[in-house]
């Protein structure tokens, strides 16, 4: 399913009837892990299973390397998204993606998710490799979403709008 960007409106005054909404998505990172009995490419095609339709040719991960504390090879892929629109597709695709009780679980905690003005999510990272979204608190996808308000009413309520389309 694509999602409607609202592309003719600037991000900061697309809103569910055209009105502003409150916070606006500035930018977007996602961080996860690849352990070393875990095939990087399939880590990799989880990442981007969390991204719509198109966008995963756009954000590009890096790879570092890194030794755990047994000698252990640990990969750390990280993305940034600087492209507003971009980050806003994201945020909106993952937001409506969430089952029914995931998003409830995001809402009624959201104060204890956000930090100056953003929104942190784990997702579940061997549900995303079977091509579906849920939060989680174990090995996750971390994602950070940046917002052009640190106001938690103004998060909340991207949060609702997000994926509801015009």
């Amino acid at each position: 399913m694509v999602l409607p960007l609202l592309s003719a409106l600037p991000a900061s005054r697309a809103g569910a009837e055209g009105t502003s909404l409150p916070a606006a998505v500035a930018g977007l990172e996602i961080e996860l892990i690849a352990h070393a009995t875990e095939d990087l490419d399939k880590v990799l095609a989880a990442a981007k299973n969390i991204l719509p339709p198109g966008a995963g040719e756009r954000v590009k991960f890096k790879v570092k390397e890194y030794k755990g504390h047994y000698g252990n090879p640990i990969r750390l892929l990280k993305a940034r998204v600087r492209d507003r629109e971009l980050a806003r597709a994201i945020f909106e695709h993952i937001i409506a993606r969430l089952p029914e009780g995931d998003r409830e679980e995001l809402l009624g905690g959201l104060k204890r998710r956000l930090s100056g003005g953003a929104l942190y999510l784990r997702l579940d990272k061997q549900w995303a490799s079977l091509g579906q979204i849920r939060l989680c608190a174990a090995d996750p996808i971390w994602v950070r979403v940046r917002f052009s308000s640190s106001r938690a009413e103004d998060i909340r309520a991207a949060c609702e709008g997000a994926g509801q389309g015009p």
